[in-house]
């Protein structure tokens, strides 16, 4: 297999003579995250760099900025950390007099460090979230500064591939699970009690991924994994003593590894790599993860649009951001705006007005329909979160109909009348009646009913 052209190579120092971690468990088992009913909701923010004459690199950037922060979801969610999308901003990159080509920021590594200082005092950096710098150009696909970070590269390509959560991976302390550079070499065993066990402080220093010396050769190429993403090597693999093993599927595509043409952007990662970086944000090292922390409510408000509340122009439809398993049940409440998070007194069915897989790629169908309260496919401690009711009949149905019950009971001898439009929103339609026991439905756009009960005397 040969190495992509775009050159996906992550750019990550590694750590040199100690664990970056501060306190770390070294634990792999699941029952950290069922256990875990306190969410980590993290707040991020992308720039996008445009040359500095105005050239703009990626046109379809809103779309695939939602494409990241949905694969960041996806990925993450199953260790209870979760991305709150802040926004996007395009910015013009200042020329580099001392470059020797006279180019911009981002042609290299190295300049990182100098975008990062133009960043922060341009104020292109959010100080309240995780900021991801993406470039049109550049000899390499993504870098992280460093582990216990907030700041990291993305080549506009890494949007919507492995780029954008391995690099995030490393921001909250992940490290290639190649074993290499710093640390003595990760040996095969994963037998505590035998003397050649280092997994917990070698390598990557998680227990649960392969000791994986790298998959890819000098040329970067990966001379012995399979098309379809499988180490086949007669020789196996070996560790740094040369024990042999053969690495599996998911230690070839896990994000973290470096057979990056293996990857995709929801390629898994290992329970020992959740809990690490779940300890590493809640330890927080330099001080930089707890001003980007948010509360879970955030998961549930639009990133852009408007609610309608009244009047005949309806503004641009609430929009959600992408990566969650959406369930809008219909509901009932007096709130022609979304009742408050932590309102739950409004009643909802299951009936489900709108659903939306979290791999859904046309976001503009992630909406809040009327009548409707939020699901994101989120249980906390064994509660299923159903919030902010939205049940606004200031808009008028689109049709329904009278039943007339016949004899003045509610049986099923009746007279159904059909009602268009303008005769549902008759303002004089109650008045109109003759005496006797009606039930008034009315039908509205997003699938929701009200039926109301009128005895005229």
């Amino acid at each position: 297999m040969n190495a992509q052209q775009d050159n996906p190579e992550c750019a990550t120092l590694e750590p040199t003579t100690s664990d970056p971690a501060g306190v770390y468990s070294h634990s792999t088992d699941s029952a950290y995250f069922d256990a875990d009913c306190e969410p980590i909701v993290l707040n991020i923010y992308f720039w996008g760099i445009k040359h500095p004459d105005g050239v703009d690199y990626f046109p379809d950037q809103a779309h695939d900025v939602l494409t990241a922060v949905a694969s960041l979801n996806i990925l993450y969610n199953q260790f209870n950390i979760f991305f709150k999308y802040k926004g996007f901003e395009k910015i013009q990159s200042p020329t580099l007099p001392n470059d020797p080509d006279g180019h911009f920021v981002m042609e290299n590594t190295s300049q990182f460090s100098g975008l990062i200082s133009w960043a922060n005092a341009n104020g292109y950096k959010k100080a309240d979230a995780f900021n991801v710098y993406v470039f049109g150009w550049g000899s390499f696909g993504g870098i992280s500064p460093g582990y216990n970070v907030t700041t990291s590269g993305v080549g506009a390509a890494g949007l919507t591939k492995a780029t954008i959560t391995h690099e995030i991976g490393h921001n909250l302390n992940l490290i290639h699970t190649r074993s290499s550079r710093g640390f003595n070499g990760e040996r095969v065993t994963r037998d505590v009690n035998d003397p050649d066990y280092n997994a917990d402080e070698a390598g990557d220093l998680v227990v649960d991924t392969a000791a994986n010396p790298g998959y890819r050769d000098a040329n970067g190429n990966y001379p012995y994994i399979s098309a379809n993403c499988t180490y086949d090597n007669d020789g196996t693999q070996v560790d740094y003593d040369g024990d042999a093993y053969i690495p599996t599927h998911e230690d070839v595509i896990n994000v973290l590894s470096d057979a990056y043409d293996c990857m995709d952007a929801q390629s898994p990662l290992t329970n020992g790599q959740g809990i690490r970086a779940r300890e590493a944000i809640e330890d927080d090292v330099n001080g930089l993860f707890a001003p980007t922390i948010t509360d879970i409510a955030s998961l549930f408000e639009l990133y852009v649009g408007e609610y309608y509340l009244n009047g005949t122009t309806e503004p641009a439809p609430p929009l959600f951001q992408p990566g969650f398993d959406y369930r809008f049940f219909e509901c009932s409440c007096d709130c022609p705006q979304p009742s408050n998070y932590y309102d739950t007194s409004f009643t909802y069915t299951n009936n489900s007005l709108l659903t939306i897989s979290k791999y859904e790629t046309d976001f503009s169908k992630i909406t809040h329909p009327n009548h409707s309260a939020i699901n994101l496919g989120i249980t906390l401690c064994g509660a299923v979160l159903v919030r902010r009711c939205y049940d606004n009949y200031n808009k008028g149905p689109k049709s329904g109909s009278i039943t007339r019950f016949n004899d003045g009971v509610l049986n099923g001898n009746v007279t159904i009348t059909p009602k268009d439009s303008l005769g549902i929103n008759n303002p004089y339609l109650v008045d109109e009646l003759n005496p006797g026991l009606y039930k008034v439905e009315k039908n509205y756009d997003e699938g929701a009913t009200q039926e109301t009960v009128i005895f005229k005397e």
